[in-house]
């Protein structure tokens, strides 16, 4: 597939991008204190880039459970959320 390569540097694109977001969001939380009033912004800015992670994160595992029904591979894959055993 001629699109494969640019879809996987695509994808490592996204993931570096979205490390780079956070290490640059962890850097102003480690030098905020809870007074400063752009703590407030710098927490809002955290759920926003985890949100955003989760979806990416839920984005690409559709793409691999796609990608492994389309190949055949036996694969089950394991239920999310928490699971009594």
């Amino acid at each position: 597939m001629v699109t494969r390569d640019i879809r996987l540097e695509r994808i490592d694109k996204e993931y570096g991008s979205l490390r780079k977001s956070q290490t640059k969001l962890f850097d102003k939380v480690d030098s905020c204190k809870e007074n400063d009033l752009d703590f407030a912004q710098v927490a809002q800015d955290m759920r926003r880039l985890l949100r955003e992670e989760r979806e990416l994160l839920l984005e690409n595992r559709e793409m691999l459970l796609a990608i492994v029904k389309h190949l055949g591979v036996p694969y089950e894959p394991k239920p999310m959320g928490f699971v009594k055993d």
